[in-house]
């Protein structure tokens, strides 16, 4: 195969995928977004305007915060606090779920059994700082965070057919990028500014947010035994089967 076939099989096939997504993506009602958007932006706000303490003392974990100043205070630590409760929730309905719809003849269960359990061994992780906690030297922690990332892509790789067939990829989407612009931030922003904790630990918030939202609607999908809904693309399908 010539250079110039292999180029424009991978384009064409690009298009193919991005077209994929982008049908995919129309099925998500835009109430399913602004649940997962809307509240990070408005505690976000809060935080960066409220006058009582420093907001970076807000985001951060609250016992690096602890250390830090040398006290505790129940506020250190909220936003932070709030992610991590959006993840176990999040967990915690994909794994019922899918121990309520194993007995389908697909793999969604399987992709939520899966996704619960990576999102439930993470916000244990960001609840206890395990990979702080546990490591023997100071590249521990990125390499750890490394292996948490190839998790997932290898989680996401596993069961992409089933994500863009039933899924909502545009949550994914929201999720992965805020979440990357989070990594990205913590590697690159040194040293670390109010304004640079303040976008990392919002991004992460965020992806976190997107990220529970996705596997909660992932889980209410499988239990309603169809696909997303609520798009013009769906309600456009919908006529078309009917007529």
């Amino acid at each position: 195969m010539s250079p110039s076939t292999w180029t424009t099989d991978a384009a064409a096939s690009a298009r193919r995928t991005a077209r994929a997504f982008a049908r995919a993506a129309d099925r998500t009602p835009a109430l399913a977004y602004a649940a997962a958007v809307v509240p990070v932006a408005l505690v976000v706000v809060a935080v960066a305007t409220q006058p009582w303490m420093p907001p970076t003392d807000l985001v951060r974990d609250s016992q690096a915060v602890a250390v830090l100043r040398g006290s505790a205070n129940t506020v250190h630590g909220m936003v932070s606090n709030l992610g991590i409760v959006a993840m176990a929730a999040a967990a915690g309905a994909a794994l019922l779920s899918a121990v309520a719809t194993t007995h389908r003849g697909d793999r969604l269960p399987r992709v939520l059994a899966w996704g619960g359990g990576l999102t439930l061994a993470v916000a244990l992780d960001d609840l206890l700082l395990l990979h702080e906690a546990a490591t023997f030297a100071a590249w521990m922690p990125k390499l750890i965070v490394v292996a948490y990332a190839a998790a997932f892509g290898v989680y996401l790789w596993r069961f992409r057919v089933e994500i863009l067939r039933h899924l909502d990829v545009g949550l994914l989407a929201i999720a992965m990028l805020a979440l990357g612009t989070s990594a990205l931030v913590d590697a690159f922003a040194e040293p670390a500014t109010v304004a640079s904790v303040l976008v990392e630990d919002g991004a992460k918030l965020l992806g976190f947010a997107a990220w529970s939202a996705f596997l909660i609607r992932g889980a209410l999908i499988a239990l309603r035994g169809g696909r997303a809904s609520g798009s013009r693309h769906a309600r456009s399908e919908a006529m078309s089967t009917r007529a």
